[in-house]
């Protein structure tokens, strides 16, 4: 079943989850609204309402129940609904949370239609957080490097913490530490990711390195955890004896 692909997003601190066939976690809904027992997911799929606007969207949409809505059973067990479901438990839930469930919605087929709406859309937030123009732009060039490396890093046989792994050997040679060495340094918190408070020279110097490393293991078919974080390493060792040589220019110019 084809369905819009919805960021996950928020209402009153939750967070709006989504499954992999875009089904919205009517359960999160219902947490967010304030978990009014008598309204969870459960008791509301029984009105005869619901039972009739389910049947009317499986007539409307030429599906099954099964694609509309899936449940976990037992405990911490969530409830997924097509986002027809999630706009009609939202509304029947909570006015307020039914107008931001309908925005979201709203923005993210707009930007679906006109994927220009969702960089304008991530760009008025970097601008809110205070970042300069010349830092939004490292930024979305920097992602777009990442999901570059990310891609050939899977491709040629890099699975689970092997990720990590050659983050870390990325940040090791640009910047003397691993990925929470950088956090401290910067005095982040724990969890934070430590692209999103690099500064604009920081973040070309990523985006070099993971352009350099995807090339490199591309070229050798490099395979693997440890031979791709090695390539890794040594694309980022390169940027930071350039950056280096830069500033051993500067400093003997200067005298």
């Amino acid at each position: 079943m084809a369905s819009t692909s919805i960021i996950p997003f928020s209402f009153g601190g939750v967070v709006i989850r989504q499954d992999s066939h875009g089904r919205i976690c009517l359960t999160d809904l219902w947490k967010a609204a304030g978990k009014q027992r008598s309204k969870r997911p459960a008791a509301w799929l029984t009105l005869p309402t619901t039972v009739g606007f389910l049947a009317a969207t499986e007539r409307f949409l030429k599906v099954n129940k099964s694609d509309l809505l899936v449940s976990a059973a037992g405990r911490g067990g969530s409830t997924f609904g097509h986002r027809q479901l999630a706009l009609e438990y939202a509304q029947y839930l909570s006015a307020d949370l039914s107008v931001v469930v309908n925005q979201v919605f709203f923005e993210r087929q707009a930007e679906e239609q006109n994927p220009d709406k969702l960089l304008d859309r991530a760009e008025a937030a970097y601008r809110r957080r205070g970042f300069s123009e010349e830092e939004i732009r490292a930024r979305f060039q920097g992602k777009a490097t990442r999901n570059r490396l990310v891609s050939v890093l899977a491709r040629h046989g890099v699975k689970k913490q092997g990720f990590r792994l050659c983050t870390n050997a990325t940040y090791i040679p640009l910047w003397g530490g691993n990925a929470a060495h950088v956090r401290q340094r910067k005095n982040l918190p724990e969890k934070s990711n430590p692209r999103e408070h690099m500064s604009e020279k920081e973040m070309v110097a990523l985006h070099l390195s993971e352009l350099l490393a995807a090339e490199s293991i591309e070229k050798k078919n490099v395979r693997g955890n440890d031979a791709c974080a090695l390539e890794c390493r040594r694309a980022a060792a390169t940027v930071s004896r350039m950056i280096q040589q830069h500033k051993d220019y500067l400093h003997g110019s200067s005298h």
